[in-house]
């Protein structure tokens, strides 16, 4: 019912923009409205009561004031007033003799202008609230959007924190100082998530080529190995939200590399699927495969994925190979440390 009322106000101030764009428009509608109120008044005569009759006229005065305006409203009333006295009355122009019929006119006349008064005072005031309402609603929704990649940037923040604590748990050597990293980045990582659950972005999937192709026209622009030289390959694939930052940042420090070697190198991106397991490989074609300046991250990002990399270096045909489930990963299980004061 809301929705149907919805797109029948959305059809009338449609029709109002079209009729505000024509000179004149408003007053010939308001002028086929009364042609139309006139038919429907011959058509009903042979049963309306002889005399002046305004009944079938006032349909055409309101619809006029009220979806044309005050002057579409008043242009209506005054041609109402001059069919009826003039060609509806007992005789042609017997209002001019007739009191009963100057009584009717005084009649239709107040009640028309007080018609007109109150339906465009209504009108201005719709017109009014439909602005503020639009643009309270612009500032929502920018507002809106503001939050929604402020909670998106801090999610992928979070995220990346919790793979380097779980990174650093794992080198760490006091098995104590390693369990209280490891449970740092738990918890990092289940707020993470958490955030963005609340963000509405929890069940987000990214396709993967359009997602690789804008990181590489991203770092293209930055001065990064050109789009052209870069092949990429993933079919229909797409990845979770959380699994899209992770291997974003990877492929990001590696076109980084790429840098120093980009004239002459050139970098196939492929991500297949394998049962349940997905590989994400980086494979220069051309050109000496690089270092990244960071395998921390690299190991960082591979470790909270629950996967496993191998880093070939060399001729063409090198790069790195990044193999992780195809499905997210729970959290670590939190492990307390029991801590005594005495």
């Amino acid at each position: 019912m809301a929705d149907a009322a919805h797109s029948s106000t959305g059809s009338l101030t449609a029709a109002r923009a079209r009729l505000a764009q024509v000179p004149g428009a408003r007053y010939w509608a308001a002028v086929g409205l009364v042609l139309a109120s006139l038919g429907v008044r011959l058509l009903l005569d042979p049963i309306v009561a002889a005399g002046y009759g305004y009944t079938c006229f006032y349909p055409a005065v309101i619809l006029s004031a009220y979806w044309l305006g005050g002057r579409p409203g008043l242009l209506a009333a005054g041609l109402s007033t001059a069919i009826v006295f003039n060609f509806l009355g007992p005789t042609p122009f017997s209002f001019w003799i007739d009191g009963r019929g100057l009584v009717s006119l005084g009649f239709f006349l107040v009640s028309s202008l007080l018609l007109i008064h109150v339906l465009s005072t209504i009108r201005e005031r719709l017109n009014t609230l439909t602005t503020k309402h639009a643009q309270v609603e612009a500032l929502a929704i920018g507002q809106a959007e503001l939050f929604r990649d402020h909670a998106q940037r801090t999610t992928d923040h979070l995220q990346l924190i919790s793979a380097i604590l779980q990174l650093r748990a794992r080198e760490e050597a006091d098995p104590m100082v390693s369990r209280v990293l490891s449970n740092a980045a738990s918890r990092t990582l289940m707020i993470s998530r958490t955030h963005r659950e609340f963000s509405g972005g929890a069940d987000r999937r990214i396709p993967f080529e359009a997602f690789a192709r804008k990181l590489v026209e991203v770092a293209s622009a930055r001065g990064g190995l050109p789009s052209g030289r870069v092949s990429i390959s993933g079919g229909s694939l797409d990845l979770p939200l959380e699994q899209a930052t992770s291997l974003g940042l990877v492929l990001l420090e590696y076109l980084n590399a790429l840098k120093p070697q980009q004239a002459a190198a050139a970098l196939a991106i492929t991500l297949d699927e394998s049962g349940r397991e997905r590989s994400l490989n980086l494979t220069v074609t051309e050109g000496e495969a690089p270092r990244p300046t960071d395998v921390s991250l690299f190991e960082a990002v591979t470790e909270q994925l629950g996967g496993r990399m191998l880093i070939t270096r060399g001729t063409a045909g090198a790069g790195v190979r990044i193999t992780f489930p195809a499905e997210l990963q729970p959290a670590a299980d939190w492990r307390p440390v029991a801590v005594s004061l005495h």
